[in-house]
């Protein structure tokens, strides 16, 4: 007899465990197939099983039913005892197709030198996906660490990496990058024969679709090493039974099952069919459309027999009506209701799949304390006056922000914070103005954020979230209701719409002060994942979430489920929020958590929709995810208008996460090309300096944030036993990397005054103690917040630190020669006359030794800006010919004028200018100019300038510097020149 029943799980509320294994050796598991995550997940969140359901099947096409049975059979005796039903009648099934899970193929033993490449190329040749030790794709060696692979493959877009040793501990993704991102493969028709090479000398995978001119494929392919199981003969889990008529649109709703000989009889739930055109509703208006005559609720539900609108008096008490509600266009339900709704709550109530089911509205922009129920609401009652304010943002450009990163109740709860009592921790407690430190004059709260001069504040998740935890502390990633601000931080957590004013009091504050505000979203899945508490699992059971074809909810993001973004109605529910939070609440942008679990499509989608209306919103997220696959990683990003965080400038600065490895910030030594990736904002620089980046606009550049260890913790744990000013000079070296570099800036919030959680890396759920701002340590840390203040007014005041094209980084950006430098030190010049800066010419030290060093300027007089003590727009004082770095620490130098004046110089002199190398024709405009401002880059990287005059010195301390790689003059001939 056949076991259809099988155990549910829960996932636990362990969400930083998982948040905090991403950033580590997760991140390596980046093509896992779903249904091993799901495994892994369970084992290390510890869950136990919480009821026992059975197993569904699924109408994925009107004509298509995917089985899964836990016994594996052949297609053919399955076919003979598979009988589908549609509202008790039999439909013949014209086929039954083998999709997955066979039984398995035998596979060689992993080693260390077995190289596969796994993905979901594995699957288009016949076995399971993103198996490290799948024999089917497994390469053979060549030479010396280079291996090939060559096979026929069917038409479509496919995935892979690079796994060496039969498991995810070594992987290599786009571009040979650890860990990186899985690699597209998009093979144009059936039968196309593709290449792909791996070397691992010479770094770097490739394949003769990618890489058509470097990979060139035979005509013919060998065959494959493990053939692919004979669907006549060999056993299955899962089947595709293909039905001799497809499902009518009107017949959705009707009760569906299948049985397989005498076993139970089991629901078919429509899943993937949903996504067809005839079930794609297009317009904005679901939910609840107030006006004060009437009000309009529409809800999808194409599954339902039948939906009732409940309207309830109060949060608590009986429902006051119940109303049937009218089945639509498109899988639509809707009524109209007359008369002033304003504050009336109100739930939905389906059939469906011969179930009652009660849900709050999806897109419920208010809602109850427990989030059981929605609220209509009149929004332009909730308006603060002098709403709406101007959107504060001037930049043109997303690298003209600078991002700071706090918790609405971390920010202001202490009581040193100054905010009145009945307003820390909360929305309000963000508008205060004129709070300062007691006993000084130090300002904290807003004053204080806006006093550093940062441009926009990153709020981790406002948005409803679980309500189990909404009472105690919490970061907040576990969203319930996405369009309802979280009551907790609300005066009033039981006044709904008193909620969303607050929040609206909090956003204008914040934009009036210069600061937009950007919010934490966590799209990505959501809590709880199903059941009744769950308004989208009741809504249309399954459709909402990603499932394996058992029906196990899989466990991507870490914490339950994975909302599936490729299908229309969540894409359309994903955009619609957005453009809820932006026309409604004025907000300047969005960090999306996990964003490496949702498809490219998915956020080109987004972004396109949002930039149409704001193109100056600031958009990123974290390229990877909770265990599962990573569809949007580092690279995805490019050409999207979605940057993402750059975890590897993180390392090169900061070192391991939480561990005691130091970076370069802390002294560790051999990350320096690391550093001049980032300092070039990630772009393909030259022929050595290359990254993930199309341009810097695409880069979060960080060394912490709320996860793991401050940055205060971590240099402290990476340095023990040094003096507290060593310490505070790392924290610096590490800022003014971040702040220096060419991308989008973001600093952890509390970074200014050394900012600690007593060494809590995970502090979800740690409440205030370990996370609250010690203001305390505002007078302790004065020092540091100027200079952190000094570095933000350098930057925001010159916009050759904030080029957003990477052709404008190549010709302004120049490193200074290595051989030229102290030990364990980056230094680059800006010809900040190309793009209209005051600072004509800038030089940039980044210097990692633990000791004092001295080092060679570039000929001329020099203002300092920023040393390792202070750091002002503006100067210090000045210098030349030498100067001495102090440890661990960065230096800004600059100079008005020395860059525009040589090619204003060689238009009045082309004729007298002659090359200084015999043999050479005198050099033209284009030739100089390229000199001028690439710094020697061509010409054989002979010399940066050639001129002529007598006296030489005194042109060139006129001209600026003529210097070439190795520090000399280059005089030409004598000529006659006019001033």
């Amino acid at each position: 007899m056949e076991v259809t029943q099988v155990s549910r799980y829960t996932s636990g509320v362990k969400r930083r465990l998982f948040r905090m294994i991403s950033l580590g050796f997760l991140a390596t598991w980046a093509g896992a197939a779903s249904a091993q995550v799901v495994t892994i997940a369970r084992l290390i969140l510890n869950q136990q099983p919480v009821e026992t359901v059975e197993v569904p099947a699924f109408l994925d096409a009107r004509d298509a039913v995917t089985v899964w049975i836990p016994v594996a059979r052949k297609a053919d005796d399955v076919k003979r005892d598979l009988v589908f039903r549609l509202d008790g009648q039999v439909i013949p099934i014209r086929e039954l197709v083998p999709v997955g899970e066979a039984t398995p193929i035998g596979q060689t033993a992993p080693s260390a030198d077995k190289v596969v490449l796994p993905g979901s190329i594995q699957r288009a040749l016949g076995q399971n996906e993103w198996d490290p030790n799948g024999d089917i794709t497994r390469m053979d060696r060549v030479s010396d660490g280079v291996y090939e692979f060559v096979a026929a493959f069917p038409k479509g877009i496919f995935e892979y990496k690079v796994a060496r040793g039969g498991s995810w501990a070594e992987n290599y993704g786009t571009g040979f990058v650890a860990g990186g991102g899985n690699i597209r493969l998009e093979v144009p028709k059936d039968g196309t024969i593709v290449k792909f090479v791996v070397s691992f000398k010479e770094k770097f995978v490739k394949d003769s679709l990618n890489n058509p001119g470097e990979v060139v494929a035979p005509t013919t392919a060998p065959p494959l090493k493990v053939q692919p199981p004979d669907p006549k003969t060999s056993q299955f889990n899962v089947f595709r039974a293909v039905l001799a008529q497809p499902i009518a649109p009107g017949q959705i709703a009707l009760p569906m099952s299948v049985t397989i000989a005498n076993g139970p009889e089991r629901k078919v739930f429509a899943r993937e069919v949903l996504s067809d055109p005839v079930w794609n509703y297009t317009k904005n208006d679901l939910g609840a459309t107030y006006r004060k005559s009437g009000t309009t609720f529409k809800v999808w539900s194409p599954v339902s027999t039948k939906t009732e609108i409940l309207l309830f008096e109060d949060a608590k008490s009986g429902p006051v009506a119940e109303i049937s509600m009218t089945k639509g266009a498109n899988g639509v339900w809707f009524v109209n209701l007359k008369g002033d709704l304003h504050g009336m709550y109100y739930q939905y109530r389906f059939q469906s799949y011969g179930k009652t089911r009660t849900a709050t509205d999806i897109y419920g922009v208010a809602g109850s304390a427990d989030s059981m129920r929605s609220m209509v609401v009149d929004l332009a009652r909730t308006n603060p006056k002098n709403w709406p304010g101007k959107n504060p943002f001037k930049g043109k450009r997303p690298t003209d922000a600078v991002i700071y990163e706090i918790h609405v109740r971390d920010f202001t709860v202490d009581p040193a914070s100054g905010v009145r009592p009945d307003w820390r921790g909360k929305y309000l407690g963000l508008t205060q103005t004129g709070t300062k430190l007691a006993g000084t004059n130090i300002p904290t709260g807003l004053d204080h954020m806006k006093a550093l001069g940062v441009t926009h504040v990153h709020l981790l998740p406002f948005h409803d979230f679980n309500p189990d935890h909404s009472e105690q502390y919490n970061w907040g990633y576990e969203t319930t209701q996405f369009n309802v601000p979280e009551e907790q931080y609300a005066t009033n957590r039981h006044d709904p719409i008193g909620t969303i004013r607050e929040t609206k009091q909090m956003v204008a504050a914040l934009q009036l002060a210069g600061i937009g505000v950007i919010q934490d979203v966590v799209y990505n899945h959501s809590v709880p994942s199903q059941g009744e508490r769950s308004a989208f699992w009741q809504t249309v059971p399954y459709y909402y979430f990603r499932t394996n074809d058992r029906g196990d909810v899989l466990n991507e993001s870490g914490v339950g489920n994975a909302l599936h973004d490729e299908r229309p109605m969540v894409r359309k529910f994903i955009r619609d929020s957005l453009l809820f939070w932006m026309r409604e609440y004025r907000l300047d942008g969005f960090r999306f958590d996990l964003i490496g679990m949702f498809t490219r499509d998915s956020i080109v989608d987004w972004t396109k929709a949002m930039r149409k209306e704001r193109p100056e919103i600031v958009l990123y997220g974290e390229p990877w995810t909770g265990g599962g696959p990573i569809r949007f990683g580092k690279e995805a990003q490019r050409g999207t208008g979605m940057a993402v965080f750059n975890d590897r400038i993180r390392s090169a600065f900061r070192g391991d996460t939480d561990g005691a490895g130091p970076g370069f910030a802390m002294g560790a030594t051999g990350v320096t090309d690391a550093v001049k990736r980032a300092v070039v904002g990630s772009i393909s620089f030259d022929s050595t300096i290359r990254d993930f980046t199309d341009h810097p606009t695409e880069t979060i550049n960080y060394v912490s944030a709320h996860d793991n260890l401050t940055l205060w913790d971590k240099v402290n744990l990476a340095m023990p036993g040094d003096a507290r000013i060593l310490n505070e000079s790392a924290v610096r070296l590490a800022t003014a990397g971040v702040l220096f570099s060419q991308g989008i800036p973001f600093l952890e919030g509390g970074v200014q005054i050394g900012r600690t959680k007593g060494g809590n890396h995970n502090s979800y759920n740690a409440g205030d103690e370990a996370n609250q701002y010690d203001w305390a340590r505002a007078a302790k840390f004065q020092p540091l917040s100027a200079y952190t203040k000094g570095l933000i007014a350098v930057r925001q005041g010159h916009p050759a630190f904030r080029l957003a094209k990477a052709e404008d980084v190549r010709k302004v950006l120049s490193f200074l020669p290595d051989a030229s430098l102290p030990a364990n030190t980056v230094a680059y010049r800006l010809n900040g006359s190309l793009v209209g800066d005051s600072w004509k010419e800038i030089v940039v030290v980044l210097h990692g030794g633990r000791k004092s060093a001295e080092m060679s300027l570039p000929a001329g007089t020099w203002n300092v800006a920023v040393d390792g003590e202070s750091a002002i727009n503006g100067s210090l004082r000045k210098v030349s010919g030498k100067v001495k770095l102090s440890p661990l620490s960065a230096m800004v130098l600059w100079r008005q004028g020395s860059l525009a004046a040589p090619l204003e110089f060689f238009e009045k002199n082309r004729e007298a200018v002659r090359s200084p190398f015999p043999g050479r024709p005198p050099f033209d405009i284009g030739q100089i100019n390229l000199l001028s401002s690439g710094y020697g880059k061509s010409l054989s990287h002979a010399c940066d300038i050639a001129i002529v005059e007598e006296p030489a010195e005194a042109i060139l301390d006129r001209v600026g510097w003529a210097q070439n790689v190795q520090g000399e003059v280059a005089i030409g001939e004598r000529g006659p020149l006019v001033d």
